[in-house]
């Protein structure tokens, strides 16, 4: 709205319309001559300064509206009598109209300084608005605006036009809040002033007056409410108390001296503010630039009040107006100056940038001239000269190669006036490509860390890398290794930001979290800037913690850009070190398993001892690289006799086959000590019982006899299968009433059965693998199916194991198995 109305006084200034070249007083409601332009027609037919215009041709006018509608009606050119009032008499003058120039020279300079305060306040709003909570940035956006509305519309010489009466009251009331906004934008600028009334240690037990006041002034937002209603409840409290009391008030620039004994307050409270600014800045580059703006704010705002406003309206002249307005120019250059200092926008850059853009196009626009130019010259008179299409084709051709060419200057302009950036942008583009192609964790932390502090020339730069559940940090040189809990809210909010964050903009988060506020905490006391998270997916690998730069300035907008491109392709090389890591240990953990199976398959016996009139065949395969089945051969009790066991040991893959190695030493141990099958069940179930973990082995135990009479115990395994060579028929051997699996329980006793079998009968032991194996539908082998394979199968012990194992595999087909498979069959021969 402020722009539009801007835009209306500078267009209403220069329509053609008729005019006198009368100036008149804008503190005065009737038509007052405040001054007479030189040369125009009212200055040749006499009127000068103090006279007051009774009537324009033959109306009688009384305000501004009335003498604007009735030039409405006039030409240009055309010669009016005027009715003047000069005090004593009324006198006619014959005044001859002629166009419209009011945009003075120096009025063009104030447009042109109200815009540029504008649009510079307008593009800090729109580059920083998260600035210091985006206080400052509003703020300084009002006060611009407000700066183009005084400076468009107030100083614009006052004439008949209802526009003007619009454009002239405007002016007023953003004089009336200039100073408010002024005042209020050096209350907050660079930080809040905090203003101390109370000594320290004097407090009492309750709040006195001096400290609600002290309190009111440093934590109350009514501060700024009250600052900015001030002017116009005081501006209309005079005009009403004028108005009752029929007082005549004397009005400066439109507003009641009253007015500006307030404004000049607040003026000279907002330099005093920043003069506090000053006095509390740090050492070095911050004061500097502070003490840069309050000399360029004093000598931009005092003249201006001097020369601009009080003189013209004391001493009614605009003889020194241009005096005071020339210097106000120095107010938003030296704002500017600070804004590249606190987190504003980079003045440098964009100024800058965008004059060698506008001199390279230029150049580029200056080439084409040129050669159109002597194209024409070169086909002029010729038949594609004359074409209707010639103009077309050599327009389009302008149009491809003028933005092509103009990019390929502005690299080498970036490299010749920007190298510092120019390389830096390089630099990081070449740390990127390096860190998609590093796997190793520790070569991309130093990337991210070391290197980006090299480029970017950081202070320092660490990083909080996830690792598990913590996050560890990673390139601290100070505090070395540290895990932090991977359940802190930062972690949490850091997940969710697309791009880097001040660190002040995290500071709600430590009212909400301890662990979050000690490490903000500790940034802060370090100088840290700008967190950056690094992500893949909504997945945190990381956050990146940058400290202050070496040369003091603040990031810009460049650099945060910069940061954003290495935190996102950092993230993807640390998630491809991850994987790569990952890969690498799957790697190194299948030759270690592979070790393992030749290592367990080694304690397998491939070929089981044969006694007399018997033959043994056997078969293990694990459902993993390892496994947790096992099949073995150990000394009988007896001469002649020989004890085969299947254990299955509960668990699969590594700890299966551990336990399966400590089953297998403990089961020989025992048996080369003479232990009787009975007393072998019992010491293996004293030492294989843990309490935690809760691991058990199912064992089948068979004694084969030189006479075909087996006997066997059975320990949590399944009951043992019995061909019969006669009649082919499948039937299970009877299960022994005791036959809880080894380790189970602390004690425990297991009964044996006896059995005797005639020649060419088959016996056979199975883990539960055989009968537990499922198809990819989910259905389950079965012991019908191991029944029939056992009943078609009429053969050597060997022919029944590979039956099986065929069956089951075909069974399987496709289908990961879930469970170990182990088989053994025996058969009795008979002795001749």
């Amino acid at each position: 709205m402020a722009l539009l109305i801007a835009c209306l006084s500078i267009l209403d200034m220069f329509l053609p319309k008729p005019y006198d070249g009368v100036i008149l007083d804008p503190d005065r409601s009737d038509l007052y001559v405040r001054a007479v332009i030189a040369g125009s027609g009212a200055a040749r037919a006499g009127l000068q300064a103090g006279d007051r215009i009774v009537g324009i041709g033959n109306t009688i006018v009384r305000t501004p509206a009335e003498a604007g509608r009735a030039l409405q009606t006039q030409k240009i050119g055309e010669t009016v009598p005027y009715l003047v009032d000069r005090g004593t008499a009324l006198a006619e003058r014959d005044v001859l109209l002629g166009p419209r120039r009011l945009g003075t020279p120096l009025y063009l300079y104030a447009c042109v300084l109200g815009f540029l305060f504008f649009f510079t306040g307008l593009f800090v709003l729109l580059s920083r608005p998260d600035s210091a909570g985006g206080v400052p940035s509003r703020v300084f956006f009002v006060l611009c605006t407000l700066f183009l509305l005084f400076l468009v519309c107030r100083l614009r010489p006052a004439s008949y036009s209802w526009v003007d009466s619009v454009v002239l009251t405007t002016g007023t009331l953003s004089l009336l809040a200039l100073p408010a906004a002024f005042l209020h934008f050096f209350l907050v600028f660079p930080r809040r002033i905090h203003i101390s009334l109370v000594p320290a240690g004097e407090a009492g037990s309750g709040p006195g007056l001096l400290e609600k006041v002290e309190r009111f002034l440093n934590s109350s937002q009514r501060l700024f409410t009250t600052i900015y209603l001030l002017p116009p409840l005081l501006y209309a409290l005079t005009l009403a108390a004028a108005s009752v009391l029929d007082v005549r008030v004397r009005l400066v620039s439109g507003a009641p001296l009253a007015s500006w004994v307030l404004m000049g307050d607040y003026l000279v409270l907002g330099l005093l503010a920043l003069l506090a600014s000053l006095l509390r800045a740090q050492e070095g580059v911050e004061r500097r630039q502070i003490a840069t703006v309050f000399v360029g704010t004093v000598l931009g705002v005092l003249p201006f009040l001097v020369l601009g406003v009080a003189f013209p309206s004391l001493l009614r002249t605009d003889r020194y107006l241009s005096l005071g307005v020339v210097p106000l120019i120095l107010v938003p250059l030296t704002f500017a100056y600070a804004i590249v200092r606190f987190q504003f926008f980079d003045i440098r850059v964009i100024v800058r940038r965008s004059l060698l853009y506008t001199l390279t196009s230029l150049v580029v626009g200056v080439t084409y001239a040129v050669a159109i130019a002597a194209f024409n010259l070169l086909f002029s008179g010729t038949a594609l000269g004359g074409s209707p299409y010639y103009p077309l084709l050599l327009a389009l051709v302008i149009l491809l190669l003028f933005d092509p060419l103009r990019r390929r200057l502005q690299e080498p302009v970036d490299r010749f006036f920007f190298r510092e950036e120019y390389d830096a942008r390089r630099a990081v583009e070449e740390m990127s490509d390096e860190m998609v192609r590093e796997f190793s964790l520790e070569r991309v932390e130093h990337l991210l860390t070391g290197r980006l502090a090299e480029v970017l020339h950081l202070e320092w730069a660490l990083m909080f890398r996830r690792e598990g559940r913590e996050f560890v940090v990673a390139g601290d040189t100070q505090g070395g290794r540290r895990d932090l809990p991977g359940e802190l809210l930062l972690w949490a909010e850091m997940a969710r930001q697309d791009g880097p964050v001040w660190l002040g903009v995290l500071e709600p988060l430590k009212a909400l979290d301890p662990g979050t506020r000690e490490v903000l905490d500790q940034l802060a006391r370090r100088g840290a800037r700008v967190l950056a998270p690094l992500r893949t997916r909504e997945r945190l690998h990381a956050v990146l913690a940058l400290g202050p730069k070496l040369s003091e300035q603040e990031f810009s907008r460049d650099d945060l850009q910069l940061i954003r491109t290495v935190a996102n392709q950092g993230a993807v090389a640390l998630e491809n070190a991850s994987l790569y890591r990952d890969q690498a240990r799957q790697v190194e953990l299948e030759k270690e398993l592979e070790i393992a199976r030749r290592v367990q398959f080694s304690l397998i016996p491939s070929e089981l001892p044969e006694p007399v009139g018997w033959q043994v065949a056997a078969h293990c395969s694990p459902a993993r690289r390892v496994g947790g089945d096992f099949y073995d051969a150990l000394p009988g009790p007896d001469d002649g006799t020989v004890a085969l066991v299947v254990g299955d040991v509960s668990g699969k893959s590594v700890p299966g086959a551990m336990l399966m190695v400590a089953a297998r030493e403990i089961l020989h141990t025992a048996a080369l000590g003479g232990a009787t099958p009975a007393q072998l069940m019992q010491v293996a179930n004293r030492r294989l019982y843990r309490p935690q973990p809760r691991l058990f082995v199912a064992l089948a135990y068979l004694l084969l006899r030189p006479d075909g009479e087996i006997s066997y115990a059975l320990a949590g395994q399944p009951a043992p299968l019995l061909r019969h060579s006669q009649e082919g028929q499948i039937e299970e051997l009877p299960a022994p009433e005791h036959r809880l699996p080894l380790g189970a329980l602390r004690e425990g006793e297991w009964d044996f059965c006896s059995a005797r079998l005639t020649p060419g009968d088959m016996l056979l032991l199975y883990s539960d693998g055989v009968t537990d194996a499922q198809a990819r539908d989910g259905e389950f082998f079965g012991e019908d199916r191991l029944f029939r394979v056992l009943r078609q199968t009429n053969g050597s012990a060997r022919s029944v194991v590979d039956a099986v194992v065929g069956d089951v595999d075909r069974f399987m087909v496709d289908t990961e198995p879930y469970d170990d498979i182990t088989l053994l069959a025996v058969r009795w021969m008979g002795t001749s």
